[in-house]
């Protein structure tokens, strides 16, 4: 931890990325910090563990205070005398915050956490002192919580498996609900989830504001990830109809997300959103019209304003992205079969970090070899992609689920016609939002997610066709410098926070 105990203006709360993984919502994050240097930042990195980790990034000196939070802190062994706590009314709060989104019982809970109990036997030994994590989640009362939640969610699952999913989702809540605050002005989460829910904490115990910044829609991508999960063993037949009352666990999990949601739509004072679309979402999970607001990504366009094609070079298609599932690098691979077909000196590289997940990325290697493609797919690993970007003709992004995808809009600036798949703003990026007046024109093509065929046979269209590139090139250009600007987004996140402090 960084902290020498000051106020700052902006505290930002992010899961899972900056400072400790490279590239997406890291890079932005990076970029907002150096992009408002007035303004006095702290950041509160959640991560899965306390393990060490390195720092991906050179941190920004108006960033003042670096603070971890692990949702799953070491539990000390208790000893003789433990901590009282209400068995049943932990229970309550839980399940209405767990099953009901329920931001009444949020405070709630953050009221018990915070509420100094005695020990026992003998408890007139000692001052009453706050419950620490372990007691909150290894103490007889936490054992009749979980038993009594399990009656009232999921009964009818495997009691094994229930309790898995407790410990990752009621003891991340409880590390959230433990964790030092720190003093700030306003609280800046960079999506619902344990972040959001820190946020509104933060800013309900210091009387202060919360914003949520959502570039994808965390529910949609933890949904995404739980249907795919193989872990998650499903013990509830539904039938053919698929329509049950009961809960299974991989439901209890999806459910559990979506209530966090809830309780940070409600606890948040603005709610921003990259794109128009996504706050139909939010809007669902309770996010009010007052609070809602669309603030596009930008780009530094003069970064980009020395990028020339660099004449005779192999005919060259990038991904630009983190070698991981979400990203779906596999029907990236798949499709560049389909064009190696048609286009036998084709090049495909594979442009992103490889260090996040390996067993993902030791499968992507065993499809290039599957299919043959050792000679025409190439892993990079990290790299500057502004060094690259002269030698690619066509960027490809095969993600099954995206916000509004930086490496589009970077492609544009160089003038690099793309083909994406059809999931957050890439349909507006590519062939123009629904108000653009006059429309710029296609910059390139756009295709279902996990449509191996739709991708190659894009590639194959636009590689044939060097006119046809140039055009999508020139437009996506022009989209980019017209729409998403870094000066343009720097100072609408400014005028944000200038109002979050008033």
């Amino acid at each position: 931890m960084m902290d020498d105990g000051r106020s700052v203006d902006v505290c930002i709360v992010v899961e899972g990325c900056y400072p400790f993984v490279a590239g997406g919502v890291s890079s932005w994050l990076d970029w907002l910090i150096r992009t408002q240097p007035e303004t006095r930042f702290a950041v509160v990195a959640i991560v899965a563990d306390e393990r060490p980790r390195e720092l991906r990034y050179m941190l920004p000196p108006n960033l003042e205070a670096l603070h971890v939070l692990p949702l799953a802190p070491r539990i000390c062994k208790p000893g003789l005398r433990q901590p009282v706590l209400d068995g049943q009314l932990l229970a309550d709060l839980l399940y209405d915050v767990l099953h009901d989104g329920n931001l009444n019982s949020f405070d709630e809970l953050m009221a018990f956490v915070a509420r100094p109990v005695r020990k026992q036997p003998m408890g007139f030994l000692d001052r009453p002192a706050m419950p620490d994590y372990s007691t909150l989640t290894a103490s007889p009362a936490a054992w009749f919580a979980l038993t009594e939640c399990y009656r009232r969610i999921s009964p009818e699952a495997a009691f094994s498996d229930f309790f898995w999913a407790w410990r990752n989702l009621v003891g991340g809540l409880l590390a959230v609900a433990t964790a030092p605050v720190p003093q700030a002005a306003t609280y800046h989460a960079i999506s619902t989830g344990y972040a959001g829910l820190f946020a509104v904490r933060a800013a309900r115990q210091t009387g202060r504001t919360a914003a949520i910044t959502e570039h994808g829609i965390y529910t949609n991508e933890r949904r995404i990830d739980l249907i795919m999960a193989d872990w998650i063993v499903d013990t509830i037949d539904a039938g053919m109809s698929g329509v049950d009352p009961r809960i299974d666990v991989r439901q209890f999990w999806i459910d559990s997300f979506e209530s966090f949601a809830r309780i940070a739509y409600q606890g948040s004072q603005r709610i921003t959103t990259l794109y128009g679309a996504n706050q139909s979402f939010q809007r669902q999970l309770g996010a009010e019209e007052a609070r809602l607001q669309v603030i596009p990504n930008g780009i530094v366009l003069e970064k980009f304003a020395g990028i020339r094609p660099e004449p005779d070079h192999p005919l060259t298609v990038a991904l630009i992205g983190r070698v991981v599932p979400i990203k779906d690098i596999e029907t990236y691979i798949a499709a560049a079969a389909i064009a190696r077909r048609t286009l036998p000196a084709i090049r495909m590289l594979i442009l992103g970090p490889m260090d996040e997940d390996e067993d993902y990325v030791a499968l992507c290697h065993r499809r290039v070899v599957e299919l043959g493609l050792e000679d025409t797919i190439q892993f990079t690993g990290k790299v500057d992609i502004a060094e690259y970007l002269p030698r690619i003709d066509i960027v490809v992004l095969t993600s099954i689920s995206e916000a509004q995808p930086l490496v589009l809009l970077e492609a544009g600036a160089a003038g690099i016609p793309c083909i994406a798949t059809d999931v957050g703003s890439c349909r507006e990026i590519i062939e123009g939002a629904p108000d653009e007046l006059p429309n710029l024109g296609m910059a390139g093509r756009v295709a279902p997610p996990m449509d191996a065929d739709a991708v190659g046979a894009a590639i194959v269209e636009l590689a044939a066709d060097p006119s046809l590139r140039t055009a999508c090139g020139k437009a996506l250009r022009q989209r980019v410098r017209t729409y998403f600007t870094s000066d343009l987004s720097a100072s609408r996140y400014q005028a944000l926070y200038q109002d979050l402090m008033a």
